[in-house]
């Protein structure tokens, strides 16, 4: 397996992998819109996405998306770990582990303050690995969020 950041070469097979990490969270099948989301992520350096990659296939195997954010307080970035894939017959092989400890480096390497990250309660599985990650679940403050309709 190899890990590397994703480029614009790279669109239209993540759109496919992105697309499945988007209907395992309820939502329709997009593929087009799901491609022009990314590019939009890369053009404007809004986000960074690292993939794993098969190197006897070529397949994308997972994925991460990073988004960076700033904190007054602190005067840091840190960045969000918004997203994270892994193809259903490629789990328990050790990729989102990967794909955490190259989040985790990439934050170190452009002295980032941390990660943070959100998923289901219900999903025991990617809360398990969070945890054995070091990633710790927040008890300092509580998320509000206000949505425009």
């Amino acid at each position: 397996m190899k890990i590397r950041q994703a480029n614009y070469l790279d669109i239209s097979k993540l759109a496919e992998l992105f697309d499945l990490y988007r209907q395992f969270y309820g939502q329709q099948s997009n593929l087009t819109e799901a491609s022009r989301y990314l590019l939009n992520r890369m053009e404007h350096g809004q986000s960074i996405v690292f993939l794993v990659e098969d190197p006897k296939t070529g397949n994308f195997l997972g994925f991460t998306q990073l988004y960076p954010v700033f904190s007054s307080i602190s005067m840091q970035r840190s960045y969000i770990l918004n997203d994270l894939y892994v193809r259903s017959e490629n789990r328990k092989q050790g990729i989102a582990k990967l794909l955490l400890d190259e989040a985790k480096s990439f934050t170190k390497h452009f002295q980032g303050k941390g990660l943070e990250l959100s998923t289901a309660s219900l999903n025991k599985d990617a809360r398990s690995l969070y945890e054995k990650q070091g990633f710790v679940q927040e008890t300092e403050f509580l998320t509000y969020f206000w949505k425009s309709t």
